[in-house]
């Protein structure tokens, strides 16, 4: 019996060293869930704003003027 008893004493601690790395594995994946959380929300938010002001490329922030043809008009 005495065989016995060691092995399932061996088990317990087994087991508990698996309880204490799941917790730890648990409370790292919570942390990124909030992480994770945080950066949609920033990101939600970000484009919340993108399209309330959007803000056309610079190319396409230049005031359009008419170019008057002065070529063949004497300059005046």
């Amino acid at each position: 019996m005495g065989e016995i008893e060691e092995v399932q004493e061996r088990m317990k601690v087994d087991m508990e060293a698996m309880k204490e790395q799941t917790t730890t594995m648990m409370e790292a994946m919570m942390s990124m869930k909030k992480i994770l959380e945080v950066n949609a929300a920033a990101f939600a938010a970000t484009n919340a704003i993108a399209e309330v002001n959007p803000t056309p490329p610079s190319s396409l922030n230049q005031i359009n003027h008419p170019i008057s043809d002065m070529v063949g008009q004497g300059g005046k």
